[in-house]
């Protein structure tokens, strides 16, 4: 009987090993060099039989990987095209979605906390802002923040996606005050062995907030266009580049629209390091993504609280945009884009392209 490997099947070459993962099947098994040569070699098939005539150890290694689900026979078509989602999406993120399953989130099981408080203790414990040299020129703005009349409710019934704007300057406190609620820190806390930690108005898993904010400023009353980063700690801007061409910014985001006419846009990143020190397992990733998605919500309420529209996406040139705010590290990287400016609405208080059903619909 020949043998075939099942697809997919991931290997992974660490300092302790080699290792064959599939995300059909739960775990991961570290295999000998030779065994793993052999499966990646064997592109008609393994023949037992032969190859136990070779090597018994062989084979015997071969025979666990079939009774573990590895290896099917040649004609067995129970394992042909991905399932639902990953066939579209590609093996390789099925296998990151099945690996962070059903983990432990903050340590292995095996390691009590006490070692786990300890290890932290030991290591450099990642700043809970970006570092502000005493060099460096910052704009300050105000402090002095908008009032939002607007209720709980109309700001949940009045959030939309913004793709059309007037042109109009973006006012400085406005500005200003959107920028504090949705990067900057409201109050801070003594988490012992954590340090001090901010609390701001996004969710954060273990307010880690790793979401740094660049502003690219277009339109706004009082301040020059260019590229900045938003200082939460000092509440100004940092200057980092020149102004942008709107052109750029719609190249950017694949021409969507959002900057034709937006006051100003903002990048956010992923300071991942401020995660992965205190969280320490892959799954972190996806809690990661789930905060910058709890920031752009708040970004996008607080807008519609002040009068203004905002449009969020996550459709951009990674590489391009993490030039652009001079971020070419791998522990910082770019997660959403972010436009906002005074909204062209329809009578209906809709934004202007939309367009309300008129005839019944399939339900």
């Amino acid at each position: 009987m020949k043998l075939r490997l099942i697809d997919p099947v991931f290997f992974s070459v660490r300092g302790d090993g080699t290792y064959v993962s599939s995300p059909r099947i739960k775990g991961r098994l570290k295999v000998h060099p030779s065994v793993a040569g052999i499966l990646t070699t064997a592109v008609d098939g393994i023949d037992l039989k032969a190859l136990a005539a070779e090597s018994e150890a062989l084979a015997h290694a071969v025979e666990k990987l079939h009774e573990l689900g590895y290896l099917v026979p040649m004609d067995d078509t129970a394992n042909g095209e991905l399932p639902g989602p990953w066939h579209e999406w590609g093996a390789l993120t099925w296998q990151f979605h099945q690996s962070i399953r059903d983990t432990p989130f903050i340590r292995p099981e095996s390691e009590g906390i006490d070692a786990y408080y300890e290890e932290l203790r030991h290591s450099d414990r990642p700043a809970n802002s970006k570092r502000s040299h005493d060099d460096e020129d910052v704009l300050l703005l105000p402090r002095i923040r908008t009032r939002m009349p607007a209720s709980f409710q109309d700001v949940l019934e009045g959030r939309r996606t913004h793709r059309d704007f007037t042109g109009d300057a973006t006012p400085l406190d406005a500005f200003a005050t959107l920028l504090h609620y949705s990067f900057g820190p409201l109050r801070f806390i003594d988490a012992g062995r954590m340090g001090v930690l901010q609390l701001r108005a996004n969710a954060s898993g273990g307010s880690r907030h790793e979401t740094e904010a660049y502003v690219v400023v277009l339109n706004v009353r009082g301040v020059d266009p260019g590229v900045y980063r938003y200082d939460g700690i000092r509440h100004g801007l940092v200057p980092l580049g020149e102004a942008v061409p709107r052109e750029t910014l719609e190249h950017l985001t694949f021409r969507q629209g959002f900057f034709e006419a937006a006051g100003f846009g903002v990048f956010t990143t992923a300071f991942a390091t401020r995660m992965s020190w205190k969280y320490r397992h892959p799954r972190a990733y996806k809690v990661l993504l789930h905060n910058v998605g709890h920031v752009a919500q708040v970004f996008s309420m607080t807008a519609a609280a002040l009068g203004l529209g905002a449009a969020i996406t996550g459709a951009f040139r990674d590489t391009e945009v993490e030039r652009l705010i001079g971020q070419s590290g791998p522990d910082e990287f770019a997660t959403f884009a972010l436009a906002c400016g005074t909204p062209v609405l329809g009578d209906d208080d809709l934004p202007v392209r939309y367009q309300v059903p008129t005839a019944p619909f399939p339900a």
